[in-house]
């Protein structure tokens, strides 16, 4: 069985290496064909590429040969073409010549004509030279070009009539610009040749960069508006003609509407000066007339005024005489009744001189006894001499004395019913008289050499008379503080030969906007009430308080009584005390400060006795003495005034800690503002202002409204007396604007934005929100303070404050403190 497969096996080999021969020839067979058809293609490949090269060299011979047949065609075209330029080069030269030879002979024909011409010019001047001329001496006839001097300009007059003038100079002496730059650096002056700094060398010679930098300093472009504003407020002034007028609103239109046209201008400016006028029938008789410029305008309304004039003479005329045709016997009984009035007049005077001796009144002057000061007859100093501080001068000569400029005052002295108060003058405690038919006020003389404060001349025609006629002399004025109440005023003072210590006038009351109530004889200004009280005895004497009610106070016991005033109208404020009557008795009463025009007025008395007291309804259970001054406290942080108020808010806090909060509040009470004004002030840092060497930046107020302007007075007045701000006299200036907040109330805001362009910024870090955050990890108790005006707190450095200026139209001011709007002020207060 295994044979058989072996052999088996073997034979399938066998046949396997049999088949394996027969592949191996048939192969082998195969590359020879293969071998043979590869040469055969390699010589059909030799041979075709032998045609195409052949086939090629005969094509190339025959594109060469084209070839050279077209260059030898050309080379025979370029040659005829050269032949033919110079033909027509020989003819154009050959045309030149005979042109040359023609425009010579021109001009040698034209010399010849001009030579001769010349001849006979020279002849002829000849002859007019050998010819003496005679010509009269008329300026007309002078040819020569005249030369203006130039002028000069240091910028305190206008910019642009200056450039006017300049200009017909510069025409008339006919400059160029090189030559124009030159005469206008040398006419300039002062602050204007200043500008010049700013102007690169190389461009001092140049017109335009000139007249640009004098515009941008001196021009008046920027004004418009403040002339505009000029313009419609514009009114003619007592005394001040029409034509003067006209000149004036001719001048602020060519300034305020320069770039209108001409007819504009024209309306504008006739309608402008109507509203200017100041007499209304000339003003309404003009207005009618509907002028279409300002030349008709002026001269209708001067005509008009012209002849209201010579109506005015003309009827005077005609009056005068109907009088005069009257008659003799009106003027005989004229003459009789003027003499009896002289006689009544003189006899009066002769009276009024002759003074009533009174052993009991003291002069004021010289001390003694038995006559007044105004009648007295020793010569003071002060009648030769004005004290002026230490020095004296004499008086002013009374030569040409101008009319009497009258000062009127009611009486020289208040008297009996005279209304007074009690303040101080420059410190000094004085008894002032309130008088509102005193025009000015006025201080004794004697009274005025305490104050020692300086004289001040006045002219020799101001006079002081009184209601009745009677004058007094005026020695002079003083600036004195005067202080009434809680408040202090600076105010000028005449100083004259009165009897009152002082007498407060009504230009006083109306200055600081005092308010008189003769009803409860006190005077008023703001929230102040100052009492007033009479310096009669029937006025000063002690005022009786009646019961209203009989009451019965228990043994050793105390209890409130209501009583009345006696007589109600004396004085307001009164101070409670004990009769001596009442307290013979055993019943004391409290001394308390009453107000005497409430219905009732409460009066606590104590009674000291082992029975009961019966005060029966009338009787005199106190007496009043007025009071003759009221200062008012400042407000504390005190438990009646704010600590209720915090405590309030203190819910579930024990008692122990409200006591704590309590406690710490009053140790650090003065850190908490107790009033609008009262601001506090930080001197830990100054604010900076880092302008670098940037020049200073001054602009103009804007146009506020009227009801603005009062209200921006109001604000800076605070300001001043809060001592935020304070007068300046620098080269800064922002505008000011005013904001209405929510609330209706004004927030007054100053313009900081171009001085914020030219300071420097601050790169101090600001605090991160998140480590903020992270730095109250971990607390349990958290409270927030809000800083009274944070940056009013925070001082400015005394030389930047005049950086902070800012001007409302009616002066300069500067901040104190650090101001809202700077930059870099975020900065400073962190």
């Amino acid at each position: 069985m295994v044979n058989t497969r072996s052999q088996t096996k073997m034979a399938v080999n066998a046949d396997l290496l049999a088949l394996l021969a027969e592949m191996k020839k048939s192969m082998e067979k195969g590359q020879e064909e293969m071998k043979k058809r590869q040469e055969e293609m390699k010589k059909g490949q030799e041979e075709m590429k032998n045609g195409i090269q052949s086939h090629i060299e005969s094509k190339v011979g025959e594109i060469k040969d084209r070839v050279n047949s077209c260059i030898e065609k050309i080379e025979e075209d370029v040659q005829s073409v050269k032949r033919e330029i110079g033909e027509v080069k020989g003819k154009v030269e050959r045309k030149i010549e005979e042109v040359e030879d023609k425009v010579q002979g021109k001009i040698e024909e034209v010399k010849e004509k001009v030579q001769v011409k010349i001849g006979d010019l020279e002849k002829r001047l000849s002859e007019l030279e050998d010819r003496p001329i005679n010509f009269p001496a008329n300026p007309d006839l002078t040819y020569s070009r005249p030369t203006v001097k130039s002028l000069t300009f240091d910028g305190q007059t206008s910019w642009t009539v200056f450039k006017t003038q300049f200009d017909v100079v510069s025409s008339a002496n006919g400059w160029n610009n090189r030559v124009k730059a030159s005469q206008l650096v040398a006419s300039l002056r002062g602050s204007a040749a200043e500008v010049l700094q700013g102007i690169p060398s190389d461009k001092l010679t140049d017109l335009m960069t000139i007249e640009n930098a004098l515009e941008a300093r001196f021009g008046d472009s920027h004004l418009t508006q403040f002339y505009r504003t000029e313009l419609k407020t514009r009114r003619q002034k007592p005394g001040e003609s029409l034509q003067v007028l006209a000149a004036d609103v001719e001048r602020l239109m060519s300034l305020a509407y320069a770039e209108c046209p001409q007819d504009v201008r024209d309306s504008l400016a006739a309608q402008y000066f109507v509203d200017a006028i100041r007499d209304e029938d000339t003003q309404h008789a003009t207005r009618l007339m509907d002028a279409k410029d300002l030349k008709s305008a002026l001269a209708y309304s001067m005509k008009y005024e012209a002849s209201k004039t010579v109506s005015k003479t003309s009827r005077n005329v005609r009056s005068i005489e109907v009088e005069d045709g009257t008659g003799k016997e009106k003027d005989e009984k004229f003459d009789c009744l003027l003499k009896t009035l002289e006689k009544l007049l003189h006899s009066h005077v002769a009276r009024k001189k002759t003074p009533r001796r009174n052993p009991n009144v003291t002069c004021w002057k010289c001390h003694k006894k038995g006559h007044l000061q105004r009648e007295c007859q020793t010569i003071s100093p002060n009648r030769e001499k004005l004290m002026y501080g230490r020095l004296s001068g004499r008086r002013l000569p009374f030569l040409n004395r101008a009319p009497e400029e009258g000062l009127k005052v009611s009486a020289l002295c208040g008297g009996r019913n005279g209304l007074y108060l009690e303040g101080f003058i420059c410190g000094i405690p004085c008894l002032m008289l309130v008088d509102t038919g005193a025009n000015v006020t006025l201080v004794r003389t004697d009274f005025a050499q305490k104050l020692k404060r300086n004289f001040i001349y006045t002219a020799p025609n101001i006079s002081l008379k009184t209601a009745t006629g009677e004058k007094a002399e005026i020695r002079g004025k003083l600036d004195a503080e005067i202080e009434c109440g809680c408040r202090k005023f600076q105010h000028k003072i005449y100083v004259a030969d009165i009897i009152d210590p002082c007498i407060l006038g009504l230009d006083f009351l109306q200055k600081f906007n005092f308010t008189v109530d003769l009803e409860k004889n006190e005077i008023r200004t703001g929230e102040e009430e100052i009492p007033l009280f009479s310096a009669s005895a029937e006025h000063s004497k002690l005022c009786s308080v009646l019961a209203k009610e009989k009451t019965i106070i228990p043994a050793r016991s105390e209890c409130l009584i209501q009583g009345v005033p006696e007589v109600s109208g004396k004085f307001r404020y009164a101070v409670t005390d004990f009769p001596s009557q009442v307290s013979q008795k055993g019943v004391l009463v409290a001394a308390t400060l009453v107000d005497l025009k409430r219905e009732a007025i409460p009066v606590r008395v104590l009674n000291l006795d082992n029975k009961p007291k019966t005060v029966d309804k009338g009787a005199v259970i106190a007496t009043c003495e007025p009071v003759v001054d009221i200062v008012a406290r400042p407000q504390e942080f005190s438990e009646s005034l704010r600590l209720p108020l915090i405590l309030e808010n203190l819910e579930g806090l024990n008692e122990e800690q409200r006591t704590a909060v309590k406690e710490l509040l009053q140790e650090f009470q003065n850190l908490f503002s107790t009033s609008d004004s009262d601001v506090g002030r930080c001197n830990m840092t100054q604010h900076r202002i880092n302008t670098g060497n940037h020049p200073p930046i001054k602009q103009y107020p804007r146009s506020l409204p009227l009801a603005k302007k009062e209200e921006a007075e109001r604000l800076v007045k605070e300001m001043v007396d809060n001592g935020i701000i304070e007068e300046s006299s620098g080269p800064w200036a922002s505008p000011i604007v005013l904001v209405k907040k929510k609330d209706g109330s004004t927030r007054f805001c100053v313009d900081y934005r171009k001085l914020n362009e030219i300071t420097i910024k601050d790169s101090y870090p600001l605090p991160r929100i998140d480590d903020t955050l992270d730095a109250l990890n971990g607390s349990q108790w958290f409270s927030t303070l809000d800083l009274k005006s944070g940056y009013w707190q925070v001082e400015i450095q005394p030389e930047d404050k005049e950086k902070t200026a800012f001007t409302t139209g009616q002066g300069l001011w500067q901040c104190k403190v650090m101001p809202f709007g700077l930059r870099n002020a975020p900065a400073t207060f962190e």
